[in-house]
């Protein structure tokens, strides 16, 4: 079997939506009018088919408004923001990362979307892009990543779901073998899927990569050594991997969902929900795990979220719009189109409502492990200490600098403390010619 990046989108999570869609609408049928364009990256049938429903209702509800949606890819939406930014027709609401929303905001592009955000109680201060006193990111999901392993093969193997690096080590290598590999591995150069493992490893060891104000740190003392640490552990684990230097996000699930590897890393939920779709009997057999640890536990935290950029024409409507999106049960309906994959931005959401779904209920191992991962779940735009977004920050981790930094060492042997040294020096340079 082999999951296209076409044929994953067209499958469906199985869920379903929420039958609450006809909320009242009392608060938005005010008179909303003018012509809006929401560009997304949540493409999937089932989130596709919520968010129609959700913008047919509000627009049966404000008869002058017409909002026109745009679903893209995760892969192409960068580029089709940054095109249509140059050419003066930037979309008036755009769902994007919280990395994104950084540069944006450092680039004097949004808008000011604090009266959204202060709406929204409970809300942890690491997952917003708040800079000089202003909001410029409504925040509507995060995404952890964590791990996922075969326990028929564990059980088989007499072992236990692996806690340390040392432990996921010594599986990965017993469960290596006669064409199975015990860890799927990828260096690309371009995606963020490396990154992605890469920084939840590195936070779990310690290492803190560039400071509040912008500076690069990890090349720097302990970090440096920390980093060099993980650096080499992803190197010796991926001798268990199949040949993994061009996975993206589609290659990792296909490479777990084939039954070729028994542990494999992702953000979220989709590596299970594809491997259900396509592959029922291993799906029985996929669990999931918290990331083993270098020194402490802790892993990447992804979020995602609206912006609205100051070329929008109809500022004030863009934010109603995404303050309706983001209330009461429609806001539910949506992340239940992408059950246990993109999660509620409160805990108190995601312990209160968000449980009563059928999906999330009949998987409370998972969401066990997201509860574990919460509060040590950390952003590289605040990195592992950080107290403010920055975008020096954002601006590194966006680019290939880690990427290649990996790869580097996973692919080309190199010494880890030589890759990071010529990593620390294009980031500096990154950044100051920025």
């Amino acid at each position: 079997m082999n999951v296209t990046r076409a044929e994953f989108l067209k499958l469906a999570l199985g869920a379903g939506a929420g039958a609450a869609l006809g909320v009242p609408l009392k608060a938005f049928a005010a008179g909303m009018t003018g012509t809006i364009s929401y560009l997304t990256y949540e493409s999937l049938p089932t989130t596709k088919k919520v968010t129609g429903d959700l913008i047919a209702a509000l627009e049966a509800a404000n008869p002058g408004l017409k909002i026109n949606p745009l679903f893209t890819s995760p892969e192409a939406v960068r580029k089709q923001v940054a095109s249509m930014l140059q050419s003066g027709t930037a979309p008036d609401i755009v769902n994007l990362d919280i990395e994104d929303a950084t540069l944006y905001a450092n680039a004097k592009l949004l808008e000011p979307v604090s009266d959204v955000v202060s709406g929204i109680k409970n809300l942890p201060d690491r997952w917003r892009a708040k800079i000089d006193g202003q909001d410029y990111f409504v925040p509507m999901g995060v995404k952890f990543t964590y791990s996922w392993y075969r326990s028929d093969l564990f059980e088989k193997a007499g072992l236990q779901p692996p806690k340390t690096w040392s432990e996921f080590e010594v599986a990965a290598k017993k469960l290596t073998g006669n064409g199975q590999y015990g860890y799927a591995v990828s260096s690309n150069e371009t995606g963020d899927n490396p990154v992605s493992s890469l920084f939840s490893y590195a936070f779990s060891n310690g290492v803190n990569f560039v400071d509040d104000d912008g500076n690069v740190l990890f090349d720097q003392g302990a970090n440096k050594v920390a980093l060099a640490e993980t650096l080499a552990f992803v190197a010796r684990m991926s001798k268990f991997s199949p040949s993994g230097t061009n996975f993206g996000w589609g290659e990792i699930i296909n490479s777990f969902a084939s039954g070729k590897v028994a542990m494999a890393d992702y953000i979220g939920s989709r590596l299970f929900a594809v491997t259900a779709q396509n592959n029922p009997q291993l799906a029985e057999v996929t669990k999931p795990m918290l990331q083993p640890y270098g020194k402490s536990a802790a892993n990447r935290l992804s979020a995602e979220g609206f912006m609205v950029f100051q070329g929008s024409k109809n500022k004030e409507v863009a934010k109603q719009i995404i303050t309706y999106l983001r209330e009461g049960q429609r806001y539910f309906d949506y992340l239940w189109s992408i059950p246990l994959h993109v999660l509620p931005t409160t805990k108190e959401d995601f312990h209160g409502g968000y449980q009563k779904n059928d999906f999330v209920q009949k998987h409370q191992d998972i969401v066990e492990v997201i509860n574990t991962a919460w509060d040590q779940a950390r952003n590289p735009v605040y990195d592992l200490n950080g107290k403010k977004p920055s975008w020096q920050r954002a601006k590194i981790y966006t680019s290939t600098i880690y990427n290649k930094m990996l790869a580097s060492v996973v692919q080309g042997g190199a010494d880890p403390t030589a890759a990071i040294d010529q990593a620390a020096k294009a980031a500096r340079s990154l950044v100051k010619n920025a």
